[in-house]
């Protein structure tokens, strides 16, 4: 289960470290960083370390929950496009920003470039060498025999390509587009600028497959064939494939690579460059509807991707398979590849389940893509709708401290996860004396309440020191000394090692929290009127108790609507939207509380299904 990230660096404005001005910033974006890694740690810990074959080998008498937990995680590692999402919106955030203080077009390009760059080599650096997974990493995870650690990972994963070279291609791409989208001043015309990464992001789908098959003939198999020693042809080793293999394997992968390849993430990447430009726009343009308008896009892509995921599913149960096959255990490890986009083609046929041809419907691809990326859409808007548009960003920010913290160096986090490795000796060596032996549910939850203690403790300290030796501080301290239009924004006094130092003080406790709400902080009587008028937040907890009461996959919005509800009835007066919404969230809630339960009792073997 993959579920990648990246760092924050293109949100964050570069300032004056003299300057005690918070910075700007929207509570959503950074909410969705923190969540996003620690939802990413849990799954990872979860896939690195529960025994599954255990759980498996006598799954029917097991609670319904592990049942749900093995449709429900997969799925959730398949949205790192949620993270791809976040980056390119407050990329564009940024460069709106800077467009509207003037800067050049093109030092705002070469920014792009350089930051971009940048990110690519300490993405191939994270996964190759100083990674979790690299041969730094590896080394946490041989605690009790160092020398089997494959200390040779650097030769071929400095090109595994993740969601974090993704964005570091999409900063460059995007960069160049937005800049030649933005000549004579066109930036300034949002209906133009929003209709043309409309375009761009339909003619990326569009010629997805086409460019998988250029790349297939290019390099026959690309990308699950192997060399003849065994090595894939997608990671070539350093020091044992051809030289031009080596040059040419960065861009391959960029093209047509296992996981989330530009074609077609890139799409995904111009939808966060629209919401963007929505955001960055003065507040009293931005349509109220706008987040409803964007959810209701993501609800019709997961629902057709669900339907069409569910049609797939169908089609490789009913395949024809050798004998002693269960076509059951095809196609749920079939499902369990939902995380790697690239498995959803036809073309992975051969890899999904050892000795077996799978028959993987044409364009398959496209159901998992429009699913993984549509809740990601509709959860990113929600947050916005939830926070952004209530004018609650402050609310929040305080009571989101400590899972916020988390996405300030996202990018170090994510490299770091080899501390999940020790957490895994530790628990391990206590429990049963074994190091390194798979638990099952009891063990992973200890593991992980560890490996949530040891990063608290080391970002809370970490931010004293303005989080210098991060990664985001090499990034920002290149960056910021080589490029000009950021070069400008320090004064003369601050010294080289300074620029990359990140102030957690402007962008974490006291930072200017951002909201789009119609009424500010100064209201006159006649606004609050109307906000009691319109009962906005009435009708909003409505929305949600109904969708709470009246659905499976999404009764968690029950406890949205009641807070809603709860503080609609305080700032709107009683009302019988409100009333109704507070009767509906409680009834959700009674019911969510009930399926847990409910779940927790019965066995998988009571279904019938197995």
């Amino acid at each position: 289960m993959k579920f990648y990230l990246v760092n924050n660096m293109t949100a964050n404005i570069s300032q004056d470290i003299n300057s005690k001005a918070g910075s700007k910033r929207f509570l959503t974006l950074d909410i969705s960083r923190g969540l996003a890694i620690v939802v990413m740690l849990i799954l990872h810990i979860t896939g690195d370390t529960l025994n599954i074959d255990k759980l498996l080998s006598d799954f029917n008498s097991l609670p319904v929950i592990n049942l749900l937990a093995l449709i429900i995680l997969p799925f959730l590692g398949g949205l790192a496009g949620f993270f791809l999402i976040v980056s390119a919106t407050g990329n564009m955030i940024s460069m709106y920003r800077e467009l509207n203080k003037g800067h050049s077009i093109k030092g705002i390009v070469l920014k792009q470039i350089i930051s971009g760059v940048l990110l690519l080599i300490f993405a191939m650096l994270t996964e190759g060498l100083i990674g979790y997974h690299g041969s730094f990493g590896e080394f946490f995870r041989h605690l009790d025999n160092p020398s089997q650690a494959p200390w040779q990972n650097f030769r071929f994963g400095w090109n595994i390509f993740e969601t974090i070279h993704t964005i570091a291609w999409a900063l460059i791409i995007n960069g160049c587009v937005q800049g030649l989208l933005s000549l004579k001043g066109n930036w300034k015309n949002t209906k133009r600028m929003i209709i043309s990464y409309i375009i761009l992001a339909i003619a990326v789908v569009g010629l997805t497959q086409p460019i998988w098959n250029l790349v297939a003939k290019i390099v026959p198999g690309y990308p699950f064939a192997t060399y003849p020693n065994g090595h894939s042809i997608a990671t070539p080793w350093i020091g044992y494939e051809p030289f031009w293999d080596i040059i040419r394997a960065p861009f391959l992968t960029a093209l047509a690579a296992p996981m989330e390849p530009l074609f077609p993430y890139l799409a995904v990447s111009f939808i966060g460059s629209i919401i963007g430009i929505v955001l960055s726009q003065p507040k009293e343009k931005i349509s109220k509807n706008f987040p409803r308008k964007m959810f209701l896009v993501g609800t019709v892509m997961f629902v057709s991707g669900l339907i069409g995921i569910v049609f797939i599913l169908l089609q490789i149960y009913s395949g024809t398979y050798n004998s002693g096959t269960d076509p059951l255990f095809v196609t749920i490890e079939f499902y369990r590849y939902i995380s790697f986009h690239r498995h959803w083609g036809s073309d992975a046929m051969n890899v999904i389940y050892p000795g077996e041809v799978v028959h993987i419907p044409p364009f398959s691809w496209i159901a998992q893509f429009v699913a993984v990326n549509g809740l990601s859409l509709m959860f990113f808007m929600f947050l916005f709708r939830f926070i952004e548009f209530r004018g609650k960003s402050k609310t929040y920010a305080d009571k989101t401290k400590n899972f916020r913290r988390f996405g300030i160096v996202a990018f170090s986090n994510y490299n770091n996860q080899w501390l999940y490795f020790y957490a895994f000796y530790f628990v391990t060596s206590v429990l049963t004396f074994n190091a390194y032996q798979k638990p099952l549910w009891c063990g992973v939850f200890l593991i992980i309440l560890l490996t949530y203690l040891l990063y608290s403790v080391i970002l809370y300290y970490w931010e004293k020191i303005k989080y210098i030796g991060s990664l985001e501080w090499f990034i920002k301290t290149v960056s910021n000394n080589i490029t000009p239009v950021r070069r400008k924004s320090f004064a003369p006094s601050v010294k080289w090692w300074q620029k990359g130092l990140i102030d957690a003080d402007k962008t974490f406790y006291n930072a200017e929290w951002i909201n789009l709400d119609n009424v500010g902080k100064m209201q006159q009587e006649t606004e609050m009127n109307e906000v009691r008028t319109e009962k906005r937040d009435s009708k909003f907890a409505l929305i949600l108790s109904l969708v709470g009461v009246c659905s499976i996959l999404f009764m968690p919005a029950s406890i949205f609507g009641l807070g809603v509800s709860i503080n609609a009835r305080k700032t709107e007066n009683k009302n019988k939207i409100n009333t109704a919404a507070f009767i509906l969230s409680i009834i959700g809630c009674v019911l969510l509380v009930g399926m847990i339960i409910t779940t927790l009792i019965v066995t998988v073997g009571a279904l019938g299904l197995f």
